[in-house]
């Protein structure tokens, strides 16, 4: 993959079609002088190389807070998404997703919970997160304590060659039945890098959001369940635990921000994986009160320290994505909860007459 070296090898695109790859209107691209006041406004900002159709596609984020570098194949076909942040003045490489398909390249865009994928995270306080995901197989996972990040200096306008670089493929087999012994190769190598995150007190699901919307489906419409995601039983509800941080920031040593950002990371890819099969979420009422299921159900979220929560319904049960606890206290939590369709929806006003469920848990509800 040729990395351009000088602004001239490059475009910005006024507007851009990410299915297409083209740069839309009249006038599609911007001047190199309009996009260098573009980019120092700090308003968002497209580049693209300059082939047809082009090989990668940055999206620069308001204020230059976050670089998003794809990479596609000759046939549009996403292959790898980089995404860059700044922290400390530099830039973190913050994920990196790899995508591969083993019954060849679709030439288009497909959702990546049908396709093999290693998503990979990391953290400023030198954790790194690890998932190859596959439609057919278990998933892999693990979550280590990294060696050296890979830091860049923020670009200057035009300056894209080192954060280009920085981010392209490296060449492997990502089409057709190699595909899959190479997904399992850069998973494999990539949890080489450091050592296991080792903490008794804390604990991450070792699966992919694919694997728990997989789970959350099959137990909606009675159907067995894939074995990676434990399930919590109280009363008409099901917990299904996501991350227990288990231990505050002094004791485990990780740091607070960090520790809620891999929290925000997983909620929001629950939230898309959720929103995919049923719609919009809607945020719950956690100050509800009154008589009914609706009134019952904030009550047990507010006495397990709920702070916020948004649900869905899917085959006639509740789905709800609920997050309690607090970073700095170190008892900061994330949980699918799967409930009676009336407890979120508010249809049925009629009070049940039981008590609230015990909806809260703990690490040691996953040793049981």
């Amino acid at each position: 993959m040729t990395v351009p070296a000088v602004p001239g090898d490059v475009r910005y695109p006024r507007r851009f079609e990410i299915f297409r790859l083209e740069a839309l209107g009249d006038d599609p691209f911007l001047t190199d002088a309009e996009a260098r006041d573009q980019y120092e406004q700090g308003r968002r900002l497209a580049v693209t190389d300059a082939g047809s159709p082009p090989t990668w596609y940055l999206d620069v984020l308001p204020g230059r807070q976050r670089f998003t570098i794809t990479f596609y194949s000759p046939h549009k076909t996403p292959v790898r998404e980089v995404v860059w942040e700044p922290v400390d003045g530099r830039l973190l490489r913050r994920r990196a997703l790899e995508v591969f398909y083993p019954e060849g390249d679709p030439k288009r865009r497909v959702p990546y919970s049908q396709l093999l994928t290693v998503d990979q995270h990391w953290y400023a306080d030198g954790v790194a997160r690890i998932v190859r995901s596959s439609p057919i197989d278990e998933d892999v996972f693990a979550e280590i304590v990294a060696g050296e990040q890979d830091r860049l200096d923020v670009p200057e306008f035009g300056e894209w060659s080192a954060l280009i670089a920085a981010s392209t493929p490296a060449d492997m087999s990502r089409f057709d039945v190699d595909a899959i012994d190479a997904a399992e190769d850069v998973a494999r190598a990539a949890i080489a890098v450091g050592k296991p995150l080792a903490d008794t007190a804390r604990w991450s699901l070792p699966a992919s959001v694919s694997t728990v919307l997989d789970t959350v489906t099959a137990l909606t419409a009675f159907e067995p369940t894939p074995s990676l995601v434990p399930i919590i039983e109280r009363d008409a509800a099901k917990i299904l635990p996501v991350f227990v941080q288990g231990a505050s920031p002094r004791q485990s040593g990780l740091d607070a921000r960090e520790e809620r950002r891999r929290v925000d990371e997983l909620s929001s890819g629950l939230a898309g994986a959720f929103e995919y099969a049923s719609g919009r979420p809607i945020p719950f009422p956690l100050d509800q009160r009154g008589d009914g299921p609706l009134a019952e159900y904030a009550a047990s979220l507010r006495s397990a320290n709920a702070r916020s929560a948004q649900w869905w319904v899917l085959n006639e049960t509740g789905v709800v994505v609920v997050r309690s606890g607090d970073e700095d206290a170190g008892d900061l939590a994330l949980a699918v909860h799967l409930v009676p369709a009336r407890w979120v929806s508010g249809r049925s006003g009629t009070p049940t007459g039981r008590p609230s469920a015990d909806l809260r848990w703990s690490r040691e509800d996953l040793r049981e």
